[in-house]
C-alpha cells in the first residue's frame, strides 16, 4: 500500500495528499490554541491586494471579468478558502489514485502523469462542487443563512476584482461586524455607469443572484 502511494507515477496526487494532511493538522492545532486556521487564512485573503493590471486596456478588462466570474464560482457561501482549497486537493488526490489503480488493472501500465493529471483535475471539479456545497449547507448553513442575500441591500461595498458594466458584474466584498468577507457578483444599475476595483458602491436590489449598485 506505502509503495503504492509513494509510487513515481502518482507524485502529484501524494504531494495533493500530504498538503490536505497538513492543512488538516494545522487546523486542528490553531483549534487547540483558540484560533481557526483557515479561517486565520480566509481573513488574510484579501485579492484587493493583488493589482491585475490596468483596466484602461479592454483585454485586461475582459479578463477581470473572467477572473470575477471564476472566482465567484469556486466560492461556495461562506465556506472558508482554505477549506475549499483541501476539498479540491483532496478529490483530486483520490481521483488520481483510483484512476492509477484502475489503469494497473486494465492496461497493466499507469497513465503518464501529465496526462492523469489533467484528467483528475478536470474530473475533480465537479465532485469539489457537490462536497464544498454539501459541506455548506451541513458544517456552514447557521454561518451562510445568518445573513441572506436581501439584507446586503443598502450597504457599502468594495469592489474586488474585475470592471463592473451592465451584463458584466463583477466581484464586490463586504465585511460584516463580525469582520466575515463576503463576496458576490455586482453590476451597474445605471447603464452609463463602470465600477474599477477598488470602487465604493452602494447595493440598492438584488436581482437573478446578481445585486445592482450605484455610485457612492
Amino acid at each position: 500500500m506505502i509503495e503504492y502511494l509513494l509510487a513515481p507515477h502518482n507524485t502529484p496526487f501524494f504531494y495533493a495528499f500530504c498538503f490536505v494532511a497538513l492543512v488538516l493538522f494545522l487546523e486542528v492545532a490553531s483549534l487547540l490554541i483558540g484560533a481557526g486556521f483557515s479561517q486565520i487564512i480566509d481573513n488574510l485573503f484579501d485579492a484587493t491586494d493583488v493589482g491585475i493590471g490596468d483596466f484602461s486596456d479592454g483585454e485586461i478588462e475582459i479578463q477581470g471579468n473572467f477572473i470575477s466570474k471564476y472566482v465567484a464560482w469556486i466560492k461556495v457561501n461562506n465556506v472558508p478558502l482554505l477549506i475549499l482549497c483541501v476539498v479540491y486537493m483532496g478529490t483530486f488526490s483520490t481521483i488520481g489514485y483510483i484512476g492509477q489503480n484502475f489503469a494497473l488493472r486494465i492496461l497493466g501500465n499507469p497513465i503518464e502523469i501529465w496526462i492523469a493529471s489533467i484528467i483528475a483535475g478536470i474530473l475533480a471539479l465537479p465532485l469539489y462542487k457537490v462536497i464544498a456545497q454539501f459541506l455548506a449547507d451541513k458544517l456552514f448553513k447557521e454561518e451562510t443563512s445568518a445573513i441572506s442575500e436581501k439584507t446586503f441591500v443598502g450597504k457599502i461595498i468594495e469592489i474586488n476584482t474585475g470592471v463592473a458594466r451592465v451584463g458584466l458584474p463583477a466581484e464586490g466584498k463586504y465585511k460584516d461586524q463580525s469582520g466575515q468577507l463576503h463576496y458576490f457578483m455586482v453590476e451597474p444599475d445605471n447603464t452609463t455607469d463602470q465600477f474599477y476595483q477598488g470602487d465604493m458602491v452602494k447595493l440598492i436590489k438584488y436581482e437573478n443572484k446578481i445585486f445592482k449598485a450605484i455610485k457612492t
